[in-house]
């Protein structure tokens, strides 16, 4: 019998009992029955009164062991590697039902999916005892498992300590538990002091034991007292459905899952009986139980699997029917019976394939993207990617460097230092120190690290080689052979163009040296502190400035790279098509791997740009726009047609309210996006 319905019997025979009382004193007897036989129950119902409670926990290093249910559990912090909302119907419930299948569930296995806010948990649970080897065998397939659909991390120490927060029950909360059935003797007299003496017995004897704590975290008001989704036909896209209304709807709840071996032979049962009640005894009322069982067999035929499931939440759902309970967060610790019947597509519905990040720990940066197409947060935790790189995707006009600056704004808020690169003036609203590069420039003949002067020299080579679509690298390097005696590269330069035989060349050291820095240079002080360089009094000259591009990235390179250190600085470089293609980009992005410099590259295409430095960057954003840009992506980021169609959808941020539609793509985690734009950051006036 499930603890719902228990209640509602004790309910109801409580009543009974004092109503039968103005007739007959010797109901006394029943209540006195009723009271030991859910002394259990009456027991958590009554010091639920004041507190939500859980069953005394033993906390260790990586697991919380309940002694006296004999469960044990473990918790995993997770992050879904697939996503509801860029998956089609079928896809969505093969993969469900596909995970389910490979858990491969016991009647005594529970697993629990927990959603608080935007931080998403899976509890491993077992019945065990110590040295718990069946609850290891099923913890290892199970996260075995649960890596190919979800981003895993283990909660150990003090998280896991700070996860359960018990405290022990308050004996003022027991004397007012004790008082308040003080009624009964007022109803029968002085007998009713016998039935109350019991029931105080039995409450004094479980709070004396010790099993019941005040339960301070993971706490849910309601829990799910009929599952009504298992009474219908669902197809797949009624799941579907119901899943994004309910993720659109619920932000915290539980769904706990079991096995359930009985169910196929308990539907044969129950079928049989309704139809023999219905056929031989003709009973009309049969029918619906008739067409109950029916539908789970043909279910089950289908190919769905048989489980029990519980849901606890804060709120109600349309669709589940639940009740709020002082009780629901203690059937999070103990499922047993507060489990329910159900099949896996009832599970799909519950089941977190949404939004939100997994975090390292809870002083990790956490940088706002915006919000999924359900309206759930979306998150980036800087300090949980492998480096601190970033593509930022977007034709003209849809957003594309609006959306930079709003997201370099909130990494200096965060207190991040930040280098812009800037070709068009678009980021002298972001409050930093604008410096143009014609008037002052890093001097990138004199490095800050000690690197070799000829490591120096062929760098720089290979610049101007790219840059200027000059094929005989080997004469560069001849004419720059002797720079390094030189003190700056505006002295150098002008000697190489007087020196060299080529004409061409001697064009290009002229330009460099006279076009760049004529006031000086930049200190690394300045650039660790964060500035914007304008590159717009040189843009007319693309070659020239795709060299300077390359030349800042290089600077900075040599003053951050090889000193391992948490993410301190960004170098954000708009335009970056002009650098991408170069054979010292992905150099430069694989050796700056935590570093403490971030590089965030904002470009409008990827033609012509190396597969291996997209492969090294962590975090792409990709903005939606046209469909000729979008068919050009789709092969460098292997977009599917949910994603495809999710872009093509995108116009210019005012027609959207401040926001662009994007595809957030962090490793095998995509997400369907829509950016928040700082209305305070708006495109400037050129």
């Amino acid at each position: 019998m499930i603890f719902t319905t228990r209640i509602r019997i004790m309910i109801t025979a409580l009543i009974l009992v004092v109503l039968s009382s103005l007739i007959i004193k010797y109901a006394i007897i029943a209540l006195m029955l009723l009271i030991i036989i859910f002394r259990s129950d009456i027991t958590l119902l009554a010091l639920s009164i004041r507190h939500s409670v859980a069953p005394q926990l033993v906390v260790r290093d990586n697991y919380i062991y309940d002694p006296v249910n004999k469960l044990i559990h473990s918790f995993l912090l997770a992050e879904p590697i697939h996503d509801l909302l860029r998956l089609s119907e079928d896809k969505f419930i093969n993969l469900i039902n596909e995970m389910l299948l490979r858990l491969n569930l016991c009647d005594k296995c529970y697993v629990t999916f927990i959603v608080i806010g935007d931080r998403k948990m899976i509890r491993l649970s077992m019945v065990d005892e110590p040295p718990f080897n069946d609850f290891k065998s099923f913890q290892s397939n199970a996260i075995n498992v649960l890596e190919d659909y979800f981003m895993v991390k283990p909660m150990k120490g003090d998280e896991l300590r700070n996860l359960v927060s018990q405290s022990p029950y308050p004996t003022s909360s027991l004397i007012i538990v004790l008082i308040i059935p003080l009624i009964i003797p007022l109803l029968f007299g002085v007998l009713g002091i016998v039935p109350w003496l019991t029931f105080a017995i039995i409450v004094i004897r479980q709070y004396l034991s010790g099993r019941f704590t005040v339960n301070n975290g993971l706490i849910f008001s309601r829990i799910s007292t009929r599952n009504e989704l298992m009474t219908n036909r669902l197809t797949q896209a009624d799941v579907y459905s119901l899943a994004k209304a309910f993720h659109n709807t619920i932000n915290e709840y539980a769904l706990v899952l079991s096995g359930n071996s009985e169910l196929s032979m308990l539907a044969a049962r129950e079928y049989h009986k309704a139809s023999e009640s219905l056929v031989v005894k003709e009973r009309g009322k049969s029918y619906p139980g008739l067409l109950y069982w029916r539908n789970v067999i043909d279910r089950l035929s289908s190919g769905e699997l048989p489980l029990r499931l519980a849901l606890l939440c804060n709120r109600n759902f349309e669709y589940v029917d639940t009740t709020k309970s002082k009780a629901a967060s203690y059937a999070l610790w103990v499922p047993g019976e507060f489990l329910l019947n159900g099949l896996s597509h009832d599970a799909a519905v519950f089941i977190p394939l949404t939004g939100g990040k997994l975090k390292l720990s809870e002083d990790s940066r956490v940088i706002r993207i915006g919000v999924d197409s359900i309206g759930k947060l979306v998150e980036v935790d800087l300090d949980s990617l492998p480096a601190g790189h970033m593509l930022l995707l977007g034709p003209t006009g849809m957003g594309k460097s609006w959306a930079a600056r709003t997201i370099l704004a909130r990494l200096i808020k965060m207190g991040l230092r930040v280098i812009v690169i800037d070709p068009h003036g678009e980021y002298g609203n972001l409050g930093l120190p604008i410096i143009d590069v014609s008037e002052r420039f890093v001097d990138f003949l004199n490095p800050v690290s000690k690197i070799e002067g000829k490591e120096t020299i062929l760098r720089v080579a290979q610049s101007i080689s790219e840059a200027f679509n000059i094929s005989d690298l080997d004469l560069i390097l001849g004419d720059l052979g002797g720079l390094s005696n030189y003190e700056n590269f505006k002295e150098a330069l002008s000697k190489a163009a007087e020196a060299t035989y080529s004409i061409e060349l001697s064009y290009v050291y002229s330009i460099i040296a006279n076009s760049l820095g004529r006031r000086g240079f930049i200190t690394p002080e300045e650039l660790r502190q964060g500035v914007v360089l304008s590159f717009k009094s040189i843009l007319p000259n693309p070659e020239l400035t795709a060299f300077a591009m390359n030349q800042v990235t290089a600077y900075l390179y040599s003053m951050f790279a090889g000193k391992v250190s948490k993410l301190s600085n960004v170098l954000a470089i708009d335009e970056a098509y002009y650098i991408m293609s170069s054979r010292l980009m992905e150099l430069y992005v694989r050796g700056l791997r935590k570093s403490g410099l971030g590089v965030m590259l904002i470009t409008q295409t990827l033609t012509n740009v190396p597969s291996s430095l997209i492969q090294n960057i962590p975090l792409i954003i990709m903005m939606g726009g046209p469909d000729s840009y979008i068919i050009e992506s789709m092969s460098y980021l292997k977009l599917d047609q949910n994603e495809f169609e999710w872009l093509r959808l995108g116009l210019a941020p005012h027609m959207m309210g401040n926001r662009s539609r994007a595809l957030l793509i962090e490793g095998p985690v995509r997400r369907q996006v829509l950016i928040d734009l700082d209305s305070r950051l708006k495109p400037m006036n050129n």
